[in-house]
């Protein structure tokens, strides 16, 4: 066990420095449709920096926008891609509509009896084949450097694109990979300052958020194959082998 608290640390290292770049931040971030209508995680935040817009990206879905309520106006300002979909005469959201909502920091503008806030709430309502849904935003101000241009809300996740197999074959879903980490950190195999730590902590928002696995792995800089081990560490203790070194071609030892 000593040896191997040693060996498996240099060998996620080893994985890392090999087979990833370093970490960059994404042009584009995804939310779930759970996450985006309050059902998971806590809600949904954006952040709109000054000089540089944020698109909200429905496009994905599939859904029509319908309605949207911005509660403080006084410093953004909102543009769609189309006509919002059941308004003007004909109220009908077949066929047309908006599906992309641009925001836009502006100089702040007194509204009289409207109180100033650090943040705001962004309510949007589409239309989709499921019928209407609502989706809430808190908006916040940010500074400095953008971190992103677009927000995609991207479908739910299915049973399949939540799972990933383990070194050892089993199919098994990524909560196994957030219990791997935690066990991993607790018996000291991987120090808890470890660059590991938040590479798989993002890794795991990613895909919670509607990424796929290989394309949250590669925007986090992480290796899939430290996620299987993981996740196999992960595993119940009846439902794993018995923790072995890696393969000899890996293996590092000291003297």
């Amino acid at each position: 066990m000593k040896r191997l608290s040693v060996v498996l640390p240099l060998v996620v290292a080893s994985l890392l420095a090999i087979a990833k770049p370093a970490f960059s931040m994404p042009i584009v971030r995804q939310l779930s449709e759970a996450q985006a209508q309050g059902l998971t995680g806590g809600g949904a935040q954006i952040s709109v920096w000054p000089g540089s817009g944020t698109n909200l990206d429905f496009t994905r879905t599939g859904e029509v926008i319908q309605r949207v309520w911005l509660d403080d106006p006084s410093r953004l300002t909102l543009d769609f891609d189309g006509n919002l979909c059941g308004q003007g005469d004909s109220g009908n959201c077949d066929g047309a509509g908006a599906s992309v909502i641009h925001l836009r920091r502006v100089a702040g503008i007194h509204f009289e009896n409207l109180p100033e806030t650090t943040f705001t709430l962004l309510t949007v309502v589409t239309d989709s084949p499921e019928g209407r849904k609502v989706y809430q935003f808190q908006v916040n101000y940010g500074s400095g450097d953008p971190q992103y241009a677009t927000v995609a809300i991207a479908p739910n996740i299915t049973s399949q694109a939540s799972a990933i197999v383990t070194t050892s074959g089993q199919t098994v879903s990524f909560a196994n990979v957030e219990r791997g980490l935690n066990s991993a950190i607790a018996s000291q195999l991987i120090p808890a300052d470890s660059p590991v730590v938040p590479k798989i902590q993002d890794f795991l928002a990613r895909v919670r958020n509607g990424s796929a696995p290989q394309a949250a792995a590669d925007a986090a800089g992480i290796s899939l194959a430290v996620v299987s081990r993981l996740a196999e560490i992960g595993l119940p203790a009846m439902s794993h082998p018995a923790l072995t070194p890696p393969p000899a071609s890996l293996e590092v030892t000291t003297p």
